[in-house]
């Protein structure tokens, strides 16, 4: 971020210095702004980059305050004629070293008055205003401020014949009571004043004389003269002297454009780099309370900010408050491509920000966007980006930076600790919620809508009736850190029956998670049998161990005939996928049966013969060969032709099939082949005594691809 090559210090409390700090706060760079009084503070837009000191200072403060920080330089906005002020902060600068940027205020000719009511009088102080207007009658109009009233009406003698125009500060009337005025006497307002207002307020005072400083256009010295113009009074004008403006608009002096330039410049060279950043930024949860301080100040350095329609739109802030997007270019695209394209096409841009919600690091966009400048600088030949740096590329210095997730936000909400949630998404991707409900014991889900909402309650309810989940609590979160805002207790058949549009997220405790089993072995009278031939269940365990299935497998099971291997595989890896491929009637009733009873959503069945079946299925990690229709060795050229390193076992009971497996085999790549003979003998009950009855003998063949 550019905070980190330092800061600019201004001392401002002038139309220039509030327009100094604007111009390079919003060129990203980070400032400090010095003024005097908290009027001062408040006329101050606030903004993540900028911190104010309040008070007034002498040399020695000023030179403190400089040494407080890492400054680059400091500006002088302060007011044309506060030559003191100038004269301390110039030695401050010289005494810490700093490069001390004097912003000169443009002093045009200017009118020499109205013809007929004489030319203005020059005087060089506020004594010697006093002085001549102590010499002539009439009501004046005082608009040099509130810092040398007293000394000015002391030194006129009469306070009656003064009508004062300051800032609406309590210091500034303070003063105006010493200086003896009150009521009417007193205009208490912030400019600018456009010549109408000015012509107003003259005319309300009854004032013969307007008494002003030659304060350029900045200061609306030639609104004020050409509101005396009309009005028909003189106005008497404080100038700095010759000696005086000589030495202002000495070598250090410079116009508002020239001295951000230079400041810039400074900070530049400070970074020791002119590279372009991009920040890739959480934001959060949605509301702008919820970014933090870092994600404020990346986007507030941004020229040009980008994001989906409703990210941008949580950035304009509440109403009242100035939007995040104030004085940027916001560009609705948030895609990684569209991004990179877009400063493609504008290389001047030198800092830019994308931002993402929620955080950047969990269910985010800015994957994708990492992924794709990494592809670019690979494309660049610039090898890959080290991991301490995301990427380097295209120009690019990339930053990412985390948000509040709502997974966080939620539990500090509802006050329960997430450190052993499953965390879980099915915004806009498949996600078995059922499956891991069942074996995990807290549970927090990211949905996309209430439609979402209501199909997972409805899941939810069915498993329970089926006895496939136990004991619920489920808390619901909706519109998280947004006004309407809700967290509450529910059951699933009140999810059911939401209607509420919005952003929900669910905490899903399941009492009974802990007694399920981490390993296949359900017994043959779990599931629901017809005539369809069925795995046993020690075969099943067996040929289960031996596929050997990971996290996010996507298991084959070819022949899946009742559906034994199938539940046991999507029951056992709630994360993976398992596509069951059958052909025969019956067999399709029941695999459909047994998957609603234990609730399966990772589990789909397909109705087909293999190898024509396996065309449009996704490639497998795994594959359970039951039955194969005298096609094995076609199917095993499927299976390695789709994932050449796929994990393949296969069950035959026929000597027919072993042969033609065998056969198939020898002319395949295959590595780690394995086969075994599996004789189960079960004890039986005959009258008073236990005998043991063999079952069918079985092979197993277990093998990889040799795809390495």
């Amino acid at each position: 971020m550019r905070a980190e090559s330092g800061r600019v210090l201004i001392f401002g409390g002038t139309t220039e210095g509030r327009i100094a700090a604007e111009r390079l706060l919003h060129e990203g760079v980070p400032c400090t702004v010095s003024v005097a009084t908290h009027y001062g503070e408040e006329v101050l837009a606030p903004h993540p980059l900028m911190r104010v000191r309040t008070g007034r200072l002498d040399r020695a403060k000023m030179a403190q305050l400089m040494r407080e920080e890492q400054y680059v330089c400091v500006i002088d906005a302060t007011h044309p004629h506060a030559k003191i002020v100038s004269e301390e902060i110039a030695s401050a600068c010289g005494e810490t070293g700093l490069p001390c940027l004097r912003l000169q205020r443009r002093m045009e000719d200017q009118p020499a008055g109205a013809e007929g009511c004489g030319r203005p009088a020059i005087v060089h102080d506020i004594d010697e205003a006093a002085a001549f207007l102590a010499s002539v009658p009439g009501h004046i109009l005082v608009t040099t401020g509130s810092k040398e009233l007293v000394r000015f009406v002391r030194a006129l003698g009469d306070p009656s014949r003064v009508t004062a125009r300051v800032l609406p500060a309590q210091e500034s009337l303070r003063l105006c009571g010493e200086a003896g005025l009150a009521g009417k006497q007193i205009f208490a307002m912030q400019g600018p004043f456009d010549v109408e207002m000015n012509c107003a307020q003259i005319r309300h005072a009854g004032a013969d004389w307007l008494l002003t400083k030659e304060t350029g256009e900045a200061g609306g010295y030639p609104e004020k003269m050409e509101a005396a113009k009309r009005c028909g009074i003189r106005a008497v004008v404080i100038r700095a002297s010759a000696k005086e403006q000589t030495a202002e608009q000495g070598s250090n002096a410079m116009d508002l454009d020239d001295t951000i330039e230079a400041a810039l410049r400074f900070f530049d060279e400070r970074s020791g780099s002119s590279k372009r950043v991009l920040f890739l930024v959480g934001i959060g949860t949605g509301s702008p309370k919820a970014l933090t301080l870092e994600a404020q100040e990346a986007i507030a350095s941004a020229r040009v900010l980008f994001g989906a329609g409703t990210v941008l739109q949580n950035l304009t802030g509440t109403p009242g408050t100035r939007p995040m997007t104030s004085g940027k270019t916001v560009v609705p695209i948030y895609d990684s491509e569209g991004v990179l394209r877009y400063l493609s096409e504008h290389p001047q841009i030198r800092t830019a920000a994308v931002a993402y919600s929620g955080d950047s690091g969990f269910y985010s966009g800015a994957a994708s966007m990492l992924a794709a400048l990494r592809a670019s600088q690979e494309r660049e030949g610039g090898g890959t980006a080290p991991s301490a740096q995301p990427a380097k590329a295209a120009g690019y210095d990339v930053r990412l930076l985390c948000g509040i997730s709502c997974v966080s936000w939620f539990s500090s909400r509802a006050g329960i600790p997430w450190q052993d949630w499953k965390i879980l998404s099915s915004h806009g991707r498949f996600c078995n919620v059922i499956g891991q409900v069942r074996r995990n014991r807290e549970c927090f889900l990211l949905l996309s809508g209430v439609e979402q909402l209501r199909r997972t309650g409805e899941q939810l309810a069915d498993a329970q009736q089926r006895g496939v989940l136990g004991s619920l609590r489920l808390l619901l979160g909706y519109e998280l850190s947004r006004p309407a805002q809700e967290i509450r207790e529910c059951s699933a058949e009140d999810l059911a029956e939401a209607a509420k549009e919005g952003l929900y997220v669910l905490y899903i405790r399941h009492e009974d998670a802990d007694r399920t089993p981490v390993l296949p072995g359900l017994p043959d009278s779990a599931f629901i049998r017809g005539k369809a031939p069925m795995t046993s269940s020690e075969i099943r365990a067996l040929s289960l161990c031996r596929l050997g299935l990971t996290a996010g497998a996507v298991l084959w099971d070819v022949g899946a005939g009742t559906g034994s291997v199938s539940v046991e595989a999507a029951l056992t890896c709630p994360d993976g996928r398992v596509w069951s491929v059958e052909c025969r009637e019956e067999a399709l009733a029941l695999l459909a049966e047994n998957r609603s009873k234990y609730c399966l959503r990772n589990m789909e069945i397909i109705r087909g013969r293999a190898p024509e079946a396996l065309k449009d299925l996704p490639a497998p990690t795994h594959v359970f060969i039951g039955g194969s229709g005298g096609e094995i060795g076609e199917i095993l050229r499927a299976v390695l032709e789709r994932n050449p390193g796929a994990r393949v076992v296969a069950n035959c009971i026929t000597s027919e099939t072993l042969a033609a497996l065998k056969t198939a085999l020898e002319t395949l790549p295959v590595r780690d082949l394995q086969c075994m003979q599996v004789i189960v003998n079960r004890e039986e009950k005959l009258g008073r005594y236990h005998c043991l009855r063999a079952a069918n003998p079985v092979f197993i063949i277990s093998f990889a691809g040799d795809g390495r």
